[in-house]
């Protein structure tokens, strides 16, 4: 998968749509301003936000060897957009299938694994400029938890007593360990700011895994968020996304268990 890294041309946000899009992600319902003419035409504004046709908000986060990293970069490719954790029990059990799926549309779309260490709850800054560090320790540590991580579990205790199969079972995840750390598109993102602008249906407990599919103009075309999402049998969306077609009717497979949903808040 070749890199598209183009930093001289990347559109940053303004801080006004930036802020609008962190009110939305608290509140579940768009930037009633954030808007963005397509191809020029102001007729054809549409908004910045998280939602089907919505334009993708452009984050900024960090390869795996430390380049920044931002959405734009990938525009003109169809994306597939998931935010994860080498520590998430769901996030884990899609790990393979996803490496699998990826390498099968090498080239036809651009798969964007979005990593975090965990989910903050401190009033610390999201912005690593603001740490005399910076993002580097954060995304050492990101390494070092995958590095050791176990993506491949056997599925029962007749493969957990049959060393023969757990022989097999640690190569795969030695295998897959290896892609995650070394795909151009496996992808730090620094204390988890845009994973939290990104997961705004859900709540905080259960935020990830969160999967986007963006066109190739950078909207929106279907978001996932329940934890299992099963890329595998579902692979009929990618085609489409690939050719084109409206992806809103699949939104009906992948219903957000209530436990999960993200409470409507009501101002005064």
């Amino acid at each position: 998968m070749r890199r598209l890294w183009k930093e001289t041309v990347r559109t940053l946000l303004m801080p006004g749509l930036l802020a609008g899009t962190l009110g939305f992600a608290c509140s579940g319902t768009p930037g009633e301003n954030e808007s963005e003419p397509i191809g020029g035409n102001e007729s054809e504004a549409v908004a910045i936000g998280t939602e089907i046709g919505h334009m993708a908000p452009n984050f900024e986060v960090y390869a795996l060897d430390g380049t920044k990293v931002t959405l734009e970069d990938f525009r003109g490719r169809p994306l597939f957009v998931n935010f994860w954790a080498w520590w998430c029990p769901p996030c884990i059990r899609d790990a393979e299938p996803l490496m699998d799926i990826a390498k099968k549309y090498e080239g036809q779309i651009d798969f964007l694994f979005v990593g975090v260490n965990k989910f903050y709850k401190d009033e610390k800054p999201l912005d690593p400029s603001e740490f005399e560090e910076g993002f580097g320790p954060g995304l050492d540590l990101f390494k070092q938890g995958l590095q050791a991580a176990r993506l491949v579990r056997p599925s029962d205790e007749s493969e957990k007593n049959d060393p023969d199969k757990m022989a097999g079972i640690a190569a795969r995840n030695e295998k897959v360990i290896a892609y995650y750390m070394n795909s151009a598109t496996s992808l730090f993102d620094f204390r988890g700011y845009w994973e939290r602008q990104f997961r705004a249906k859900t709540n905080q407990r259960y935020g990830i895994p969160v999967t986007y599919l963006i066109d190739t103009e950078g909207r929106i075309a279907l978001d996932v968020h329940p934890n299992d999402q099963h890329w595998d049998k579902n692979e009929d969306i990618l085609e489409d996304l690939i050719s084109g077609k409206d992806l809103s009717h699949y939104a009906e497979r992948f219903p957000i268990p209530p436990k999960h949903q993200r409470e409507e808040t009501t101002g005064s």
